[in-house]
């Protein structure tokens, strides 16, 4: 009988070490689950940076144009926000990048197609809000 209680003691502590173990592995820990990725990508980014090395000079950060110093000559630079820019199509605006227009330089030989089509991806979006 003696044999019989203990055997069913020691059962029973198994039980119950085994049923803890499980608990703890499917139960949460209070620590914080780590944090998901949110940082956005700027589907942008390289033609803000075109345009800060090539546009911002003359268009200003926030493409407002105006009246610009360039090579000693006074130039009125046309806001890529307003008028000029708004009217054209994205083919206009990629031929005046392209091939220049009045004062504005031509910028076949600084920049390839494609960034080209960023740039006016970008102005529109950025500075035209379309």
């Amino acid at each position: 009988m003696k044999l019989i209680l203990l055997f069913l003691a020691c059962a029973t502590i198994a039980l119950v070490i085994m049923a803890c173990k499980n608990a703890e592995s499917t139960t949460p820990t209070n620590s914080p689950a780590p944090p998901k990725a949110s940082a956005t990508v700027d589907a942008l980014a390289n033609a803000r940076t075109l345009f800060s090395k090539n546009c911002e000079s003359c268009h200003g950060p926030t493409a407002e144009g105006g009246l610009v110093k360039v090579e000693g000559k006074q130039i009125r630079v046309p806001s890529l926000k307003r008028d000029h820019a708004l009217k054209h199509t994205d083919e206009q605006l990629v031929e005046t990048i392209t091939k220049g227009e009045e004062d504005m330089p031509s910028f076949k030989d600084k920049l390839k197609p494609e960034e080209i089509a960023e740039l006016v991806k970008f102005v529109r979006k950025e500075f035209q809000g379309k």
